[in-house]
């Protein structure tokens, strides 16, 4: 039985429960048997960050930078381990996915939060001198996160964005492992214990629970000691975590995966259409389809250029043989929704289904169609996120049709909008765009919504029902910071008393700060 991780002590936990991550290429449990944590082990977990909590707030911001830069130090020295680790638990392909893409992200998210705990300009310290207010963004105590199984490491409970940002922001952190990859957070735990000494940082400041009931789940995250909650995952859970915590007036931040449409106009079509088809299956097959920012609703016109792409699609979709999905249970959802779609009236083009002897949980990629007018006539049957290697194809009779019909796509993190380069489409971006923007938190332009740039200026998170609340992001150091803080104003305060980052004199980190209605860094 596995040990958890609370209050800095590794301890057995108060289980009635066990489980076993599977294997998906083989359907064999793996040996490591995990603990489903009673309440005591919340509530014990609860009391320790909240203790945390306070004692983080009188170390200076330079000590979690330190933390978060050891930390990301210890893991790239582990780095085998954790991807072969990683690997085992979900099938994705050790290279290039985890070692070369998610694994290199992963620290540089966590540099970036370094980073940004250490400079401080993400608290947007605001100071009138003249009437001595000033106010600044402090932590909101002890958050949760709930990591999702198909980024095990760029966006796990002890090592994704959530967690870094929830520690640069000042905030211990409870992270309760996803079932799918619980040996991924176990590894990173022993790492950041190490990392959390070498710091001097509480040594609550970083906990894990390896499961937790969803009845505990839902108490948890509407417990009053919890300053926030990070959920990543479907929006089954995603909507039930959402009304718990907001019934009980707790902050909770969800990102609940995404239709994403994309929208393909005419003239992209006439001017490159097959390579535009190279690009969607690409990015529908790539790690079987198993991102939030896959496209799942592809609007076009069907002329022939039309007509030649959906063949197009389609014939590289059948190349492609049965691909690893994450888990048996993922595999049973993604066929549930694809039952969905086809009988609202999607056709298959591409059946998909289908087995690989040598991957246990597998499948082959599925292409559906179906045309605007039905399309128009039932959108809310055919709104479906289908999570895996699957899209539907909107063939639209005309322009004024596909724009109709792209104005029924729900709120999305990401959308992508394809013009023709020589300026055929010039005309028509500009109304198609403003449907998109209402729709999607970020707007691609001439390229799948798949893959997305670690970098301050990117939002993910979108309209809801694919996040909330839409303002925030869950990427993008150190906007990001921000779900996990909140504003104080001190009014007429003695500048000794007041936190370093509002005295007159700027902090050792030189930040930006909002003085007298300017910005500067003096």
């Amino acid at each position: 039985m596995q040990e958890i991780l609370v209050g800095g002590v590794w301890q057995a936990a108060s289980a009635s429960e066990t489980f076993r991550a599977v294997d998906p290429t083989t359907g064999r449990d793996r040996d490591e048997l995990w603990p489903v944590s009673g309440w005591d082990d919340v509530d014990a977990a609860l009391e320790a960050a909240t203790a945390a909590a306070a004692e983080l707030g009188r170390l200076p911001d330079a000590a979690r930078g330190a933390f978060l830069g050891a930390y990301a130090a210890r893991l790239e020295a582990d780095r085998d381990a954790l991807v072969a680790i990683a690997h085992a638990e979900t099938g994705l392909a050790m290279t290039p996915r985890l070692r070369d893409v998610e694994f290199p992200r992963m620290l540089d998210q966590l540099r970036q939060a370094a980073a940004a705990a250490r400079e401080g300009t993400w608290r947007m310290p605001m100071l009138d001198t003249a009437r001595n207010i000033r106010s600044a963004a402090f932590g909101l105590g002890p958050v949760v996160v709930f990591p999702p199984a198909n980024f095990p490491l760029a966006y796990g409970g002890l090592t994704g964005g959530d967690f870094a940002a929830a520690i640069a922001g000042g905030n211990p952190v409870i992270a309760k492992a996803h079932p799918g990859c619980p040996g991924v957070s176990c590894r990173a735990a022993h790492a950041a214990v190490e990392a959390m000494r070498d710091a001097g940082l509480p040594p609550a400041t970083v906990q894990l629970l390896h499961g937790i009931s969803p009845a505990d789940g839902l108490r948890l995250v509407a417990d009053p000691r919890v300053g926030a909650t990070g959920f990543t995952g479907s929006e089954q859970a995603g909507r039930a975590l959402f009304a718990a915590a907001s019934a009980a007036g707790r902050v909770i931040w969800v990102e609940m995966g995404s239709i994403n449409p994309v929208v393909i106009l005419p003239g992209a079509l006439a001017e490159r259409g097959a390579a535009i088809g190279g690009e969607l299956v690409e990015s529908v097959t790539g790690s079987a389809g198993q991102f939030c920012t896959k496209p799942a609703l592809v609007f076009f016109v069907a002329d022939e250029a039309g007509r030649a792409f959906a063949a197009h699609v389609a014939d590289r979709m059948k190349a492609i043989g049965p691909q690893t999905l994450l888990s048996a249970g993922g595999r049973t959802r993604l066929e549930a929704s694809l039952a969905q779609l086809v009988a609202a009236g999607a056709r298959p083009l591409v059946a998909g289904g289908g087995r690989n002897a040598a991957a246990w949980c597998s499948r082959a990629p599925t292409l559906l169609e179906i045309d605007a007018a039905s399309f128009l006539a039932r959108p809310e049957a055919l709104l479906v996120e289908a999570f895996g290697n699957a899209t539907l194809l909107v063939s639209c009779a005309d322009v004024d049709q596909l724009v109709r019909a792209a104005a029924h796509a729900r709120g999305s993190l990401g959308a992508s909008l394809y013009a023709a380069r020589d300026g055929r489409d010039d005309a028509l971006w500009s109304r198609v765009a403003a449907v998109l923007v209402a729709r999607a938190g970020r707007v691609v332009e001439n390229r799948m919504p798949t893959g997305l740039a670690v970098t301050p200026p990117m939002q993910h998170g979108g309209p809801w029902p694919s996040a909330a609340p839409p303002f925030f992001s869950a990427v993008g150091l150190p906007f990001s910071i921000l779900r996990f803080a909140r504003r104080i104003c001190f009014d007429g305060w003695t500048e000794s008393r007041l936190p370093e980052c509002l005295r007159d004199a700027p902090p050792p980190g030189r930040p930006w700060r909002f003085i007298d209605h300017e910005w500067v860094r003096r």
